[in-house]
């Protein structure tokens, strides 16, 4: 004779969420976000900024305007010719009506190249800019 004995198990079966996927797909949104994130890297054009006692923080900009110490002037990393500046300043000022310029000028540049930028953005109606300096 075959005796058959049922056993209750003290432990009850439980839902179980595996969350490992979760935590995988966690992961990966971070690490998008962290490389998709501007890091403030201003411009690729190397320049020597003039140190300066006191300076402030600037958010947001649409333009960076870099002068290396040969006196060339870069528009976001793009060369350009001082006798086409102004053409250039008007289309911008044309695609956007808010425009914050942000001008870097290498410590040899010429003070007369820089004096030359501020009057074209002015003549292109780009009256506010910002000289950027390292502290």
């Amino acid at each position: 004779m075959i005796m058959y004995f049922k056993f209750k198990s003290r432990f009850r079966h439980r839902a179980v969420i595996d969350i490992t996927s979760l935590i995988d797909l966690v992961f990966l949104l971070v690490a998008f976000f962290m490389i998709t994130s501007s890091l403030g890297s201003e411009s690729s054009i190397t320049v020597h900024l003039p140190k300066a006692v006191q300076s402030g923080q600037y958010k947001k900009h649409n333009m960076v305007i870099s002068v290396n110490e040969k006196n060339e002037i870069y528009i976001n990393d793009k060369l350009f010719s001082k006798d086409s500046l102004l053409k250039e300043f008007k289309k911008r000022k044309k695609e956007r009506k808010e425009l914050t310029v942000v001008i870097r000028g290498d410590r040899k540049t010429n003070y007369e190249t820089i004096v030359k930028i501020m009057d074209t953005l002015n003549q292109a109606g780009i009256p506010k800019f910002t000289l950027s300096t390292v502290k």
